[in-house]
């Protein structure tokens, strides 16, 4: 049996541009940690060591700019 894992979240980034296939989340739709998780960045672009389950490497959120979950 074979398993497989996402990338792990490393970093978030602001984006210009995003790729029409990627997943696109508003703010409000995320989990309560992962908005948390967002707003701490947000202070001073620093991610905090625990990152929501519902974060996943290339994931695109709207906030204030577009953030690509690194």
């Amino acid at each position: 049996m074979s398993r497989s894992a996402s990338p792990a979240v490393q970093s978030l980034s602001r984006v210009e541009h995003v790729h029409p296939s990627a997943q696109v989340r508003h703010f409000d739709q995320l989990s309560e940690p992962a908005q948390e998780y967002v707003l701490a960045w947000a202070d001073d672009e620093v991610v905090p060591k625990a990152v929501p389950d519902d974060l996943q490497s290339g994931d695109i959120v709207v906030f204030t700019d577009y953030l690509r979950v690194d």
